[in-house]
């Protein structure tokens, strides 16, 4: 188990077996290019109105996303997932997963200009009291969610709802997006610590301190556990959930939907609920189970809002 929760952290460098050659001009023309682009396309999205900015997002991922080599990983998820879905559903639900994921990219240009001490009208929250029960109880827990709706927002509205709060960050590759993508998470109140040896020693600190912290248990792996995820093994991570446990506090879903005309609903589930042994691996795997569950079926309800573009699962 503690080799599993140090491998989570570690992180490989994004150009390790390059040439020189191809280092220097990734690191001086392609990353300043791409740079120039998103920035650009940050920067316009922030002077239209949320709704104007929406609109072009969803058209232009649903005409350009479609084209891209990803998509064909989304389209095998997708039937993975639902076998029983023609060919025209599949395409359809496909166009739904662009339209959300077009819209959420613009919001997030727009994400300063929310309002979150509650009296925003375009953001409802549901299950506040486990929050306020996680922040009373004296010990630091686990928010764990998925990339559903809007999760940037997500983590916004709960930094402001549950304090001191901090999240597992993986920086992009290519620094100067990062460096743009860490100041639009400026003001987000949550504390990001990146991976690495050095940022699991300061979680695991800071929730001894009292920080608790949010994690995102969807995400593709090469080490952890294998866990079933809709029938099929996916590795799954294990340090939250050790963390979690090494602290004694609980384990809260969280999952933030989408709703029409960029309005949203944060929905804070009760505690996860699973029989703890004393034996540290069976429990996280155990605990893993549920949640794995527990996101399977936020995905069957709103599977048009799930994140379907990663290699969730090993090739078989």
């Amino acid at each position: 188990m503690r080799r599993d929760w140090m491998r989570y952290w570690q992180r490989r460098p994004a150009m390790a077996d390059r040439s020189p050659t191809t280092r220097f001009l990734v690191r001086w023309l392609l990353y300043p290019l791409q740079a120039l682009l998103i920035g650009s396309l940050y920067y316009a999205i922030r002077v239209l109105p949320l709704r104007w900015g929406t609109s072009i997002g969803s058209f232009l991922f649903r005409t350009i996303g479609q084209r891209m080599r990803v998509a064909r990983v989304a389209a095998q998820n997708v039937r993975r997932v639902f076998p029983e879905l023609t060919d025209r559903e599949v395409e359809a639900l496909l166009e739904n997963i662009w339209d959300n994921l077009g819209r959420g990219a613009c919001e997030f240009a727009h994400m300063d200009r929310f309002s979150y001490d509650g009296s925003d009208p375009r953001i409802e929250i549901i299950g506040r009291e486990h929050l306020e029960a996680m922040q009373s109880g004296g010990r630091a827990g686990i928010l764990i969610s998925a990339h559903m709706g809007n999760w940037e927002l997500g983590a916004r509205i709960l930094g402001q709802l549950l304090v001191p709060l901090g999240q597992i960050y993986r920086g992009a590759d290519n620094p100067y997006i990062d460096r743009l993508f860490r100041q639009a998470r400026h003001h987000q109140n949550v504390k990001l610590v990146p991976k690495g040896r050095a940022g699991a020693i300061d979680m695991l600190r800071s929730m001894r301190e009292g920080t608790h912290f949010g994690a995102m248990m969807d995400q593709k792996l090469n080490e952890g556990v294998a866990v079933p995820f809709f029938g099929h093994d996916a590795m799954t991570a294990t340090a939250p959930i050790d963390m979690a446990l090494r602290c004694g506090g609980p384990i809260v879903p969280v999952r933030c939907i989408r709703l029409p005309d960029s309005h949203f609903r944060v929905e804070i589930s009760p505690p996860i609920e699973f029989a703890i042994t004393g034996d540290r691996k069976t429990d996280v795997t155990a605990a893993l189970v549920e949640i794995n569950k527990i996101i399977e079926n936020w995905i069957r309800e709103y599977p048009e809002q799930w994140f379907w573009l990663h290699r969730r699962w090993p090739k078989e």
